[in-house]
């Protein structure tokens, strides 16, 4: 058991004290840093947050899921569940927001009646929320590179 343990020590302090050390070395300057990690995350739809957008997410926080906002909002039905969906969402994590994109479809319809804003007993900013997605989610799409068109295949006869 002793052993074991040692062999496997041994193995991880050579990787971190010789192998990481010469690869970074070796490592092109393109693929190490900020670009690097943008190139890496930006395929998946994920972009980077300023400093001052991180600031500014404490105020998306504070939902409780109450559903207050979902009863006063005049889109509720359908497919859409509601404005909490978003303030939930940035209150956990920061959403993925591709996924979001049909959801911020029927808020296109939205006319900033402010009745959830009013509703909500911990004022959370659900327009704020609102605007912050759509330009995060415009953000995303200029990143993603271009879809291209599903290629057609030919149908066989039996």
């Amino acid at each position: 058991m002793l052993l074991r343990l040692l062999n496997a020590w041994f193995w991880l302090a050579l990787r971190a004290l010789v192998l990481h050390p010469l690869r970074l070395l070796f490592l092109p300057a393109e693929r190490k840093g900020r670009p690097a990690f943008l190139a890496e995350y930006t395929v998946e739809g994920l972009v980077p947050y300023s400093a001052q957008e991180r600031a500014g997410l404490h105020r998306f926080g504070g939902c409780i899921n109450c559903g207050l906002c979902d009863a006063v909002c005049p889109l509720v039905g359908g497919d859409f569940r509601g404005p909490s969906i978003f303030a939930l969402a940035y209150s956990r994590a920061t959403p993925e927001l591709p996924a979001l994109r049909e959801t911020l479809a029927t808020l296109d319809r939205c006319g900033a009646c402010t009745r959830c804003r009013d509703a909500c007993p911990r004022s959370v900013p659900l327009l704020d929320i609102f605007a912050f997605t759509r330009r995060k989610l415009a953000e995303v799409d200029a990143a993603l590179p271009p879809r291209r068109a599903p290629v057609a295949l030919p149908e066989h006869a039996p």
